[in-house]
């Protein structure tokens, strides 16, 4: 019991330094430079370079030179709004003023101020909510041959359920024999075949195991097939060019044809592998996002219904009423997922009509009926 009481405040406390630490897990720190006339020209120019180098990573510079005038006008000359904090580590006078160095904080969270400014602006797309993702992850039965690819199919599937709607699944379009040895370049590669943002790869296998009656008392024949099976795969992010998650799932399933229980095996593997990435995804994307939801109804029965529904949806947060007037009800909750998968949990949690009328970057606007 002691041990069990242990666990469980090391738990809390670990969810605790989470809640702090959080907010700022994924901002960007930089160490930059900035001249000027004085020193605190030279400060300003080094917080613009600050935002000009978390802003080179977040856009492609074929974006960069077509728009530079625009990010000029609206991002760099507002630098001092995005960066969180910074400390001066050093000023210099120099031969034409001077030189100041600093360490900033630059948020590039999808609900930080930089990256609202920059969706605002049509630099960054709204698909970082729901990037386009190509999912390549051939299969093998170990016994004998069996098409198709059940647990690239599955993973496939659960993007989609997630609300994940540009997805392709690639099947026997690749020709590599290895995915998971595939390098950056070649992911890179394969990825711009298919417009992809995200590429999943990996490979899948299954295998006989025998009789289910083997793995009961007594040995008993049941004519059921059992197999097993296990998918491993790979996530990489085009955009920043890394592999930033990887796992493998074991799946088992039993049927009369073992070509059947090998492909319930592999889509058993294949759904939790399909988790896996969409926690990865979300988590990426959409972590602590703030979203706004705006609810338009008849009365405010249907606002309260909605509110409640919208406490019991997985992974929201803190919702608020912030306004309404009217029918029209503003919303700001907290949620670990893209607006379109939180407005599929919602119709899941509300007998109401929901009809989706219209979906941003981080706003949500739901009418009931």
């Amino acid at each position: 019991m002691k041990i069990h009481y242990a666990l469980r405040i090391a738990h809390y406390a670990l969810i605790f330094l989470l809640m702090i630490f959080g907010a700022t897990a994924y901002a960007k720190e930089v160490t930059v430079s900035g001249m000027g006339i004085t020193p605190s020209d030279a400060e300003n120019d080094a917080l613009r370079a600050a935002v000009e180098n978390t802003v080179g990573i977040l856009v492609d510079s074929e974006t960069l030179v077509e728009n530079s005038v625009l990010i000029s006008d609206n991002i760099y000359t507002q630098s001092r709004g995005f960066v969180n904090e910074y400390t001066v580590l050093s000023r210099e006078q120099i031969a034409n003023g001077w030189r100041v160095t600093i360490r900033a904080v630059v948020d590039d969270q999808p609900n930080s101020k930089l990256m609202s400014e920059l969706t605002r602006l049509g630099i960054i797309n709204v698909q970082l909510r729901n990037p386009k993702i190509a999912v390549y992850v051939p299969e093998e039965h170990i016994n004998y041959a069996v098409g198709g690819a059940g647990g690239e199919v599955a993973i496939v599937k659960t993007l989609l359920n997630a609300g994940f709607t540009n997805v392709t699944e690639v099947g026997a379009g690749l020709s590599y024999q290895n995915p998971l040895s595939m390098n950056s370049a070649q992911l890179r590669q394969a990825a711009q075949i298919y417009g992809a943002d995200i590429m999943i790869v990996g490979q899948s296998f299954s295998e006989g195991v025998g009789d289910v009656g083997d793995y009961l008392p007594g040995n008993q024949r049941t004519n059921m097939q059992a197999c097993r099976a296990r998918v491993e795969a790979k996530m990489f992010i085009v955009r920043t060019g890394q592999i930033i998650a990887a796992d493998g799932m074991y799946g088992s399933a039993y049927d009369n044809s073992q070509a059947v229980a090998a492909k319930k095996a592999l889509a058993s593997a294949g759904e939790q592998m399909g988790n896996y990435f969409v926690e990865q995804i979300t988590g990426m994307y959409t972590s602590r996002q703030g979203l706004e939801v705006i609810v338009q109804a008849a009365d405010f029965t249907q606002i309260n219904m909605v509110q409640n529904a919208l406490g019991r949806v997985s992974r929201v947060k803190n919702v608020t009423l912030a306004q309404y007037a009217g029918g029209r009800a503003v919303f700001r909750v907290s949620y670990g997922g893209s607006p379109q998968t939180l407005f599929n949990e919602l119709q899941a949690q509300t007998p109401a009509n929901l009809i989706l009328h219209a979906l941003d970057y981080n706003t949500l606007t739901i009418y009931v009926r």
